[in-house]
């Protein structure tokens, strides 16, 4: 699919930024971290908090602006310093541009990666896919995922670009990957082809969720909420890979699909 891009903590240039994330519908705020990262304090020789304000400026233009308006002189005056300051920082805008996609990518990442944990795995699976949801209706991540494709369109920048998004998505995999192999581990559902067992619950809300802002697909309206179709696909998908093991559990412990 077009996006994924996940790793376990979000860490960039020395900021943890982790423990910065808060809640917003059941995901987390991109927003939030990137408006932190810009009005964090910095002193004159601290290099690392003025790069990641720098490169959070440029996550805000993009968004405000988009990638093909953005101007190096706002997102100077956006992080608190001169142009001359900034190209201090940076070498030139293709550096920059390039390492605050990486940001933003390793912002995203860990949001997709921040789904509650929960003893039941029915509720476990069903707030990843939620979760997925949640991350990818943020505006600042569809710009960003935007961004990214327009970036690849560079040939100057195109190999740097390409390796990013290759990275997230590996993480991605890795994410999904380890938590449908735990469930083969517990007995609870059937290893068959996992790409396609991922494909099934991550590219189905992927392709709900980004279908009309990038394929141009009629917008998809959950019938009742975006939680409620993150159930459905897992309810499907027990029925399709769960074992009579998984079946034995659900009734001895008495599991149930509804989450909300």
């Amino acid at each position: 699919m077009l996006l994924s891009h996940v790793i376990a903590g979000v860490k960039y240039r020395g900021t943890d930024m982790e423990a910065q994330q808060e809640p917003t519908q059941g995901g987390q705020s991109f927003e939030l971290i990137v408006k932190r990262l810009l009005t964090a304090p910095a002193r004159r020789h601290d290099i690392a908090t003025r790069t990641n304000r720098v490169l959070a400026s440029v996550l805000q233009e993009w968004y405000e602006v988009g990638y093909v308006n953005a101007q190096i002189h706002r997102i100077a005056n956006r992080a608190g310093m001169s142009t001359a300051t900034l190209y201090r920082l940076f070498p030139d805008k293709n550096a920059i541009y390039c390492d605050a996609l990486k940001l933003g990518n390793d912002i995203m990442v860990g949001l997709l990666t921040k789904a509650q944990s929960h003893p039941n795995p029915i509720h476990r699976l069903t707030e990843i896919v939620f979760n997925h949801a949640e991350t990818l209706r943020q505006d600042y991540v569809r710009e960003l995922l935007l961004t990214q494709s327009l970036m690849l369109l560079e040939p100057e920048i195109q190999d740097r670009v390409r390796d990013i998004a290759r990275e997230g998505q590996a993480g991605v995999k890795q994410f999904w990957q380890n938590n449908l192999q735990e469930l083969v581990t517990q007995g609870l559902i059937r290893l068959e082809d996992i790409d396609w067992q991922e494909c099934r619950l991550k590219g189905s809300m992927e392709t709900r969720v980004l279908g009309r802002f990038f394929w141009g697909y009629p917008e998809y309206v959950p019938e009742i909420s975006w939680r409620s179709d993150a159930q459905s696909m897992v309810e499907d998908f027990f029925k399709l890979y769960g074992t009579s093991k998984f079946h034995t559990m659900s009734l001895t412990y008495n599991w149930d699909w509804k989450t909300e």
